[in-house]
């Protein structure tokens, strides 16, 4: 009997668990049911507006800075280092006292070369009474010819030491003015290659060094072909053609010098293992912010140019294809173009072919949209030099 009513009361749960699973089931049917399923929102990119803008023939070279005048700064005599005047890295003067060297050696041999210079001149005077008491005693028969030509001998002897001390104070001399090397023209002195106490003397090389870098020179390659059609111009249209040109300057950092420069020398023969010419362009630099041996990217423009579709550099991708662009059409979608590039312009590039102006191009969100996605644009202007977005409100203040 206990069996029995233990399997009415199992029966009885199976059957309310079984209910209960039913609505639970019917419940979540007629949840799923009055579920709507919410639209997609278009993604926002930010687009620039292809522009033209007048483009100037214009061309690059890698470039190298050098110092437009150098010294070595060395001692012309051989002496000890005992002061020096200056610090390493900074400007000095014409004329500015930069090293001291040990003068004892020099003073004695000057005072001793002034004494000789004494004796010289005691012994030029006494042989010139000399020759002239012969010469008077001569004329009276009292003296020889042969003892007189004695006379003479003796006095141009005397006459020639003489000029051989002079020489020697006038060496001594200098010789004691070398112990004070001084600048030779205005400019930045560099490190110093031996220290107080050194023994320097000409064959030691340079001490130290001076350098003129206002202005400063540009140097950089030009290859055959274009340099024979520069020469090719003829030399009064090649300075024409030179002083039409805009030449600047983009730093190692990235940031343009806000000075242009000009073109100053062209090389008279190849160089035979590159095939180029070696040219030269001069910028001012009076704020010293360049230094030789920098690495630029060096510039050169033409003064007219021709108005070309500008697209920015950050907007170009690239494929096994080649480079394009993803615009927004007028439906909202965006569509991919390949496109053909020209010349870089700051943060800009010529599109050559693949775009029309007007078009809207995406410079932000590329990574998030593909072709034919409809997405919602946001307008923006980029700063053509920097690269520096902005939106419209913010460009117009």
């Amino acid at each position: 009997m206990f069996s029995s009513r233990y399997t009415s009361r199992l029966a009885r749960n199976q059957s309310a668990t079984f209910l209960a699973l039913c609505f639970s089931l019917a419940a979540i049917a007629g949840c799923s049911e009055s579920t709507e399923t919410p639209e997609t929102q278009p993604v926002s990119v930010s687009v620039v507006v292809a522009d033209n803008a007048e483009v100037r023939p214009s061309r690059e070279f890698v470039a190298r800075t050098a110092a437009s005048a150098k010294a070595g700064i060395s001692a012309r005599i051989e002496a000890e280092i005992q002061e020096i005047h200056f610090k390493e890295g900074s400007r000095v003067e014409k004329g500015q006292l930069l090293i001291s060297l040990e003068s004892t050696s020099a003073g004695a041999d000057l005072r001793q070369a002034e004494a000789e210079l004494t004796a010289s001149r005691a012994e030029l005077q006494s042989a010139t009474r000399n020759l002239q008491r012969g010469e008077d005693v001569a004329d009276k028969g009292f003296l020889s010819a042969a003892d007189l030509d004695k006379l003479r001998d003796r006095f141009s002897a005397a006459e020639g030491r003489l000029q051989a001390a002079e020489a020697a104070v006038q060496k001594a001399a200098n010789n004691l003015g070398y112990t004070e090397i001084r600048a030779p023209f205005d400019g930045w002195v560099g490190k110093l290659k031996f220290d107080v106490g050194a023994v320097v003397s000409p064959a030691s090389g340079a001490i130290t060094e001076i350098l003129v870098t206002d202005p400063i020179y540009v140097e950089f390659q030009l290859n055959e072909a274009d340099f024979i059609a520069f020469r090719r111009a003829g030399r009064e249209a090649a300075e024409n053609m030179a002083s039409n040109l805009s030449l600047y300057l983009t730093l190692p950092d990235g940031e343009r010098y806000p000075q242009g420069g000009v073109l100053d020398f062209a090389d008279v023969s190849t160089d035979a293992s590159t095939g180029t010419v070696a040219m030269r362009a001069v910028f001012p630099n009076s704020a010293a912010v360049l230094v030789p041996g920098l690495y630029v990217t060096l510039h050169i423009e033409g003064q007219a140019g021709e108005p070309r579709i500008l697209v920015p550099q950050v907007a170009l991708q690239e494929t096994i294809e080649g480079q394009f662009v993803l615009v927004v059409n007028d439906q909202e979608q965006v569509v991919q173009r390949f496109i053909k590039t020209g010349p870089r312009q700051g943060a800009m590039v010529v599109a050559e072919t693949g775009i029309e102006a007007g078009e809207r191009v995406i410079v932000e969100g590329m990574q998030k949209v593909r072709s034919g996605v409809t997405v919602n644009p946001v307008s923006k202007r980029i700063d053509p030099d920097t690269g520096v977005l902005a939106g419209e409100e913010e460009a117009g203040q």
